[in-house]
């Protein structure tokens, strides 16, 4: 039996001021196969810093106001920021809304 790493290609979108900061739409992630939403949050923090104290708090906990859309389904009423990746998945970052 072999130990073989398996990848999958998850994409993430994002939008208004998350498009801003990152000045991207979409970025293309390769992840390790079996890894979480908060997993792939960590790299995209890495890359775009300044994302992480729009998303998380100082509690490190996802803001209230902050929508995450794994396939069009928010994850709240999937396993959270804890839901399992799966090979195509395409993920959606909403900042808060003000509107009128």
């Amino acid at each position: 039996m072999t130990n073989e790493r398996r990848f999958i290609k998850t994409t993430v979108r994002l939008f208004a001021t998350f498009k801003q900061i990152t000045n991207q739409h979409e970025i293309e992630f390769k992840m390790e196969e079996g890894a979480t939403i908060q997993q792939l949050l960590k790299v995209l923090f890495n890359q775009y810093n300044t994302l992480r104290e729009q998303i998380f708090d100082d509690k490190n906990e996802l803001r209230q106001w902050i929508h995450i859309l794994k396939n069009g389904r928010n994850i709240k009423f999937l396993g959270g920021i804890e839901t399992i990746l799966i090979d195509g998945d395409v993920i959606a970052l909403f900042p808060p809304v003000a509107g009128g």
